[in-house]
């Protein structure tokens, strides 16, 4: 009975949210709020339902284990932090900021918030790379070994390698002075196999360039004969080109033609019926549109006799505390039949008008092809005729340009013929003069090779005076570079082995006896729940009261309390095993309803009840919306009807009551009771 008239409030606000035409109001969800009673009263609760429901009607004989009172802000980092501890699943009712650091939180949308996740991950990631260098370790440890003695090795060997090197170059420094000598003599005599060679060359070429200038000139003849043949061939080839296309266009000229005739005749054999059928559907789409007026009229007729008669009814007619008159039931039957006739009536004309409109689209669309079809065929017979005249013509124009052809073929064969003639002695004097550049060419590249073969030596005898100052050199540095190399190979074994062992202690830190694999398989379920399914993993759910991700906890903490209504607080506390309010004495309450004050007392006023006093002007407004737009008689009246009367047959008075709950359940919160309860 204490909960009736909040009930009452929510089913009102709930239908101020859905009135017609609002497209629903943004603000609380007024219907989750009802089912949070609803499981106050009857549902499954993870908690006691008896002792929350006792301190929220007597917050004085409340049980502080089941619902506990914090005055103190700066406690519910450490009041959230013990309930984690005890293994106990958190709901806040609060920014997430307010969650320790050391917490796994989410908020409403289940995502990670807090620095918490970031570190656990690093963590495991941190030990699982540690794991998978283990091996690595060990190889590493091996490879220094192996380095060691490879160096040590390796530096008796490469003394030993730069002595017998260093001998080796001695004897080729003597080889090469000789080679030196050798190719001097050599290039002497490619010199002057050379000179004869330059000389031989020079003849053939004056030759070729005589025989070459003749055979050019015939050549540039037979070139034009060649291009006057082919202009020739050129211009008689469009002739038979144009004379091609045109018949091809003759033909389907033609057979365009011929198809067009036998759409047109199709579509003046159709348009007499596809009229007729048009002008049916036009006097049927009329009488419809008739009888559609007719209904309307009987139907506004029928809806003012019961508006007449709904007011001449006394007050507790309206409220359904005494029987009506018959006649009001008689007129909603008449209006219900009315209402019918004008709904099939305007079906009805709405589906022979689009019928009228498809008619006269397919009407309208046959005479346009009519008239344009009749322009398309005069415009092909026309084509045709233009082509029938040209085809003629072009005929009689080909024969005189196939001659000009064959006679500019014939010119252009002599002229290649006395070309091919003059190019004969051109050929062999240029095959003579090519043999004697290749001789030519052959000298001076043996020359070239001389002097490369000379140079090659030199070169050589240098660089081997190079390398024997360099290996003299290399076997004096090499006792000290291979002591470094050697200390160098100890301090990276050293290295190895102190991060084997840094690794061995770290391993067996976080392992903490557990076998590798159990413990990768642990890691690695952690990890999957951490990223994946994180409102699984979190300790801590961190949302509003309209924002309640789906399943039970253990503990609700209600942040900033005492601006929090029991509603709010309802919507977790149904969820919990135990709640604990959060607040400041002195702080904030929850906001006037003054928008609420308004709509009862209107209603109030609508319903003619005593005891609503003089209306404020937000209350006056408001009585002029609902009575203008009519949602008083088409939403609230029933409604606000059958909450009066309940509320009446509990033993209260309505007006009272309904008051009563704004001021102690909407304005002041169920922190601000506990408080006075104690104080």
């Amino acid at each position: 009975m204490e909960y009736a008239p909040l009930v009452a409030l929510y089913q009102l606000l709930e239908d101020r949210r859905r009135e017609p035409g609002s497209s629903g109001l943004a603000g609380p969800d007024w219907n989750a709020r009802l089912a949070a009673l609803r499981a106050l009263r009857e549902g499954t609760l993870p908690g006691d339902r008896a002792a929350l429901a006792g301190a929220l009607l007597d917050p004085e004989r409340r049980d502080v284990r089941q619902v506990a009172v914090v005055t103190s802000p700066d406690r519910l980092a450490g009041l959230v932090a013990e309930a984690v501890r005890l293994g106990e699943r958190v709901l806040l009712f609060g920014d997430p900021a307010r969650v320790p650091a050391g917490l796994l939180a989410v908020d409403a949308a289940l995502r990670p918030v807090g620095p918490r996740w970031e570190e656990e991950l690093r963590v495991l990631r941190r030990d699982l790379v540690i794991l998978e260098q283990w091996p690595g370790d060990l190889a590493a440890l091996e490879a220094a070994e192996a380095e060691l003695a490879r160096r040590e090795n390796a530096a008796v060997e490469q003394e030993r390698r730069l002595k017998s090197e260093l001998e080796s170059l001695e004897a080729g420094r003597e080889q090469a002075a000789a080679a030196v000598t050798q190719a001097v003599e050599a290039r002497e005599a490619v010199a002057a196999a050379e000179r004869e060679a330059a000389q031989e060359a020079a003849r053939r070429l004056e030759a070729f360039t005589e025989a070459k200038d003749v055979a050019e000139t015939a050549a540039r003849q037979a070139a034009a004969a060649a291009s006057a043949a082919g202009e020739a061939a050129r211009r008689m080839s469009e002739v038979e080109q144009r004379i091609g296309d045109l018949r091809t266009e003759a033909a389907s000229v033609q057979q365009a033609q011929g198809d067009l005739g036998e759409r047109l005749e199709r579509a003046r054999a159709q348009l007499p019926a596809v009229a007729e059928e048009a002008e049916r559907v036009g006097r049927l789409a009329a009488e419809a549109e008739a009888l559609r007026h007719a209904t309307y009229y009987r139907l506004a007729g029928a809806e003012s006799s019961l508006a007449a008669e709904r007011k001449r009814q006394n007050l507790a007619q309206r409220l359904h505390l005494a029987p009506g008159r018959p006649q009001l039931s008689e007129l909603r039957a008449v209006v219900a039949s009315r209402r019918l006739e004008a709904e099939q009536a305007l079906a009805r004309a709405s589906e022979l008008n689009e019928a009228r409109q498809r008619a006269e689209g397919e009407r309208a669309g046959l005479t346009a092809f009519l008239e344009q079809g009749g322009r398309e065929l005069e415009a092909a017979q026309e084509a045709q005729r233009r082509l029938t005249e040209e085809l003629p013509r072009l005929e009689a124009e080909l024969e005189p340009v196939r001659a000009e052809h064959e006679r500019q073929a014939a010119l252009s064969a002599e002229a290649a013929a006395e070309a091919a003639r003059a190019a004969e002695p051109a050929d062999r004097a240029r095959t003579e003069g090519m043999a004697a550049e290749e001789r030519l060419s052959a000298a001076r590249a043996a020359l070239a090779e001389a002097d490369t073969a000379i140079a090659a030596a030199k070169e050589h005898e240098t660089a081997l005076d190079g390398r024997l100052a360099e290996t003299r050199a290399a076997l004096e540095q090499h006792e000290p570079v291979a002591a470094r190399a050697v200390e160098e190979a100890r301090r990276d074994l050293e290295s190895a082995r102190e991060t084997v062992e840094r690794h061995r202690r770290e391993i067996d830190a976080f392992l903490g006896g557990l076998d590798e694999q159990v413990w990768r398989e642990r890691a690695s379920a952690r990890h999957e729940l951490l990223t994946a399914a994180p409102q699984e993993a979190a300790q801590v759910v961190c949302a509003g009261p309209d924002a309640l991700p789906p399943g039970e906890y253990d503990v609700l903490f209600v942040d900033a309390a005492e601006t929090v209504t029991d509603g709010d607080f309802l919507l977790g506390a149904v969820r919990t095993r135990r709640q604990v309010l959060v607040g400041t004495p002195g702080g904030g309450t929850p906001p006037a309803a003054t928008a609420l004050r308004d709509l009862l007392n209107a209603l109030h006023a609508l319903a003619g009840m005593d005891g609503t006093g003089d209306l404020t002007a937000g209350a006056a407004a408001e009585l002029d919306r609902l009575r203008t737009s009519g949602l008083w008689e088409g939403h609230y009246a029933e409604r606000h009807a059958k909450i009066i009367r309940r509320l009446s047959g509990l033993g209260l008075d309505p007006v009272e009551a309904l008051e009563r709950a704004v001021a102690e359940r909407l304005e002041t919160g169920f922190y601000r009771r506990c408080l006075d309860a104690v104080s």
